[in-house]
């Protein structure tokens, strides 16, 4: 664990805040997948995004460098038809994971997850997703 969470932004890429659920599974360490039973999907909750990681919610104490396979869909109301959801698969490390304050009786850790595996595609449309659905204002 890395302590509290200070707000500090260190990150190289512009993010937004979202609230889009995923699943994910444990690639590695693989010890860390037995003591979670070997489970092939968790749900999480994905509370920022940027075409380089993202920041989620899970109540499971993922230690740094673990690696993920995430699943999820990115909705863009912004757009119609066809083009306003797609579905991602993409490959990430946990660079990240702070206690928050304890809400309930279970703990909640909130995990920074940088990318290692991501189509070129959807990249560029997580790019595109975070410049449309950007705060008016910022850049």
């Amino acid at each position: 664990m890395e302590g509290e969470y200070a707000g500090r932004n260190r990150r190289r890429s512009e993010r937004i805040n979202v609230a889009f659920t995923l699943v994910y599974n444990v690639e590695n360490p693989y010890s860390l997948r037995i003591s979670l039973g070997s489970v092939d999907d968790i749900d999480a909750l994905m509370i920022d995004l940027s075409d380089i990681g993202m920041a989620i919610t899970t109540r499971y104490d993922l230690p740094l460098g673990t690696k993920l396979y995430i699943k999820f869909n990115v909705i863009d109301l912004h757009l119609a038809g066809d083009d306003r959801w797609r579905h991602m698969e993409i490959t990430g490390e946990v660079v990240s994971n702070i206690v928050l304050p304890d809400t309930s009786q279970r703990k909640s850790h909130r995990i920074g997850v940088n990318f290692i595996n991501v189509s070129s595609e959807d990249k560029i449309a997580i790019t595109d997703f975070v410049k449309r659905n950007r705060k008016p204002g910022t850049k």
